[in-house]
């Protein structure tokens, strides 16, 4: 399909207007399809004047969740597990407590019921500043019960990516961090996508509005490298990562992430059994088929607190990418796809 800059002019408007009126503290916003971004514009500054770009870093959040995913799909092909297998056969610890029948398809499609009081404890400061790295955040998972009857309902989960990632350890023999490095963002090209840290260059580091209620926590949080919103990136990486997800996660070098029937599989709605559900999901995808507020429905994709949004639509061979990082005020992220869809 053939689409020119200007026929996108409606979504920029958009996106400008929430700038310009200080909802957002800045966005950058781009488009691809499978061979090239078709545009990229930005907008606000830096606190010192400097132009946000298509390189300035933002913190992703739960974008953080498919590239989990993707390494679970890629352990998958390799016959080191299936979804459909209980994770207590990885991890026997986690058999207690009444999750025993608990597989790894309940972790991929928000349908594990996991406690996650925990998590909640950390962020209102009820344990210490450590309290979030991964082998005490684990742990605590695995002496809980169970919130709510497996696969009876969909309840978006982040507790259920700290075991994920911890299967992911258990299973390649990195760490989570090193794997998604290795096997996700070097094959893609993806140079600025990482879970922070002093290494991170800071004079690159976007605005955040809202942090304040954050600010106290913020470096236990970037310490963390939470494996369900810990990674920063960038509108360049994302949009690398949105081509390849077209592509059926084609690399620049003509191999794939995994086999575009694995993908496909990924893609697919796993939760449609279930009644009342406020979003689909495909294996950790967003796959909004029964969401009466989209336009557009045949699409998949992921958002971030912040706002930052990546999302594929694979009948129009286009995805956009949203750059940006208002905590204080929750992006509307379905007028965005409403606005981006009358652009197509």
């Amino acid at each position: 399909m053939n689409y020119s800059s200007s026929g996108f002019d409606p979504i920029y408007h958009f996106i400008e207007q929430n700038v310009i009126n200080k909802k957002w503290p800045s966005a950058v916003f781009g488009i691809t399809n499978r061979d090239e971004i078709l545009d990229l514009r930005s907008y606000g500054t830096y606190e010192d004047g400097r132009e946000m770009n298509s390189k300035t870093i933002f913190p992703v959040f739960s974008i953080t969740k498919p590239m989990i995913g993707l390494a679970i799909m890629q352990l998958w092909e390799k016959g080191l597990l299936h979804p459909g297998q209980l994770v207590s056969k990885i991890l026997p610890e986690f058999a207690e407590h009444g999750k025993d029948k608990l597989a790894l398809w309940h972790l991929l499609t928000h349908t594990g019921g996991l406690d996650q009081r925990y998590l909640m404890e950390c962020a209102q400061g009820k344990h210490a500043p450590d309290g979030l790295l991964h082998p005490h955040l684990y742990k605590a998972l695995a002496e809980s019960h169970l919130e709510s009857a497996l696969g009876q309902k969909v309840s978006y989960n982040n507790a259920a990516f700290t075991v994920l990632a911890e299967i992911i350890e258990r299973v390649s023999g990195m760490t989570y961090e090193e794997y998604l490095h290795r096997h996700i963002f070097e094959p893609l090209g993806m140079k600025d996508t990482n879970f922070g840290g002093v290494e991170q260059e800071q004079s690159r580091l976007a605005p955040i509005a809202g942090a304040e209620a954050m600010e106290s926590h913020m470096d236990s949080f970037v310490a963390a490298k939470i494996p369900f919103g810990g990674l920063f990136s960038t509108a360049d990486d994302l949009l690398l990562f949105a081509k390849s997800m077209l592509r059926q996660t084609e690399t620049q070098e003509g191999s794939f992430l995994i086999k575009p029937a694995t993908f496909k599989q990924m893609i697919t709605p796993q939760t449609l059994h279930i009644e009342e559900v406020d979003s689909d999901y495909g294996f950790v995808w967003k796959t909004p088929v029964r969401h009466k507020g989209f336009i557009e429905r045949d699409i998949y994709g992921h958002n971030g607190m912040g706002g930052c949004m990546v999302w594929m639509y694979p009948k129009q061979d286009v995805a956009f990418v949203l750059m940006t990082a208002a905590l204080g005020k929750p992006v509307d992220n379905i007028h965005i796809h409403n606005v981006f869809s009358s652009t197509l």
